[in-house]
């Protein structure tokens, strides 16, 4: 019986999937985080803005604050008076800011999307790891979900759906968020193809062998 040949290019290096859980003939060919504009878009707008703020007062780009009946008087005893007020709440923002800036970060690592030359793996969590898994034999369809908004901004989600397995015919994993879509799915439908197809990838290999 003829082995079936496994599919060696596109192969690349991975980053965040751990070679023991890949077998020792298995090759890395995608391999992805959620797109930055998808985690990160909202909490870098809101450090921007804040930051901002903090650049005009620093700098004193508003000479004078109004004064503010009976506030004004009630906030006399802080350094600065109002316009101090406004600075103190503007580094206090500034602070949240990042630190909400830095946890999104961080949860956007802890999702991996990745695909081998077997199989497709989600990867979720940072500490504590979880793996999901499905052999590329038993995908049947793959879906992608673009807005307008995702497409501008360059990402869209993929939906694989397998061969009688789910629940209720339902699809068996979702990548959300997924930079390139388009290009994800061609390179996966490539290596399919190739597992599906082997000869075609091997005929200059024979013709080379039949002529010595």
């Amino acid at each position: 019986m003829e082995e079936k040949a496994k599919p060696i290019l596109m192969a690349i290096k991975p980053k965040h999937i751990p070679k023991k859980f890949l077998a020792s003939d298995e090759s890395v060919v995608f391999e992805s985080h959620q797109s930055w504009w998808y985690s990160m878009k909202s909490a870098t707008l809101g450090l921007l803005v804040v930051l901002a703020a903090n650049i005009i007062l620093d700098w004193g780009w508003i000479p004078s604050t109004p004064d503010l009946p009976f506030a004004s008087a009630a906030l006399s005893g802080i350094n600065g008076g109002i316009q101090g007020l406004f600075a103190l709440i503007a580094l206090i923002a500034l602070i949240v800011s990042t630190w909400v800036f830095f946890m999104r970060s961080m949860s956007r690592r802890r999702t991996v999307y990745a695909a081998t030359d077997e199989r497709l793996i989600k990867r979720t969590g940072l500490v504590i790891k979880g793996y999901e898994d499905i052999p590329l034999t038993q995908i049947e369809n793959i879906y992608i979900k673009q807005s307008l908004g995702n497409k501008i901004l360059g990402y869209g989600t993929i939906t694989f759906s397998t061969k009688g397995l789910g629940e209720a015919g339902g699809p068996d994993m979702k990548w959300v968020a997924v930079p390139r879509p388009m290009r994800v799915r061609r390179i996966l439908q490539e290596v399919m193809d190739i597992r599906d197809k082997p000869k075609r990838h091997t005929k200059k290999e024979l013709a080379a062998v039949e002529k010595l």
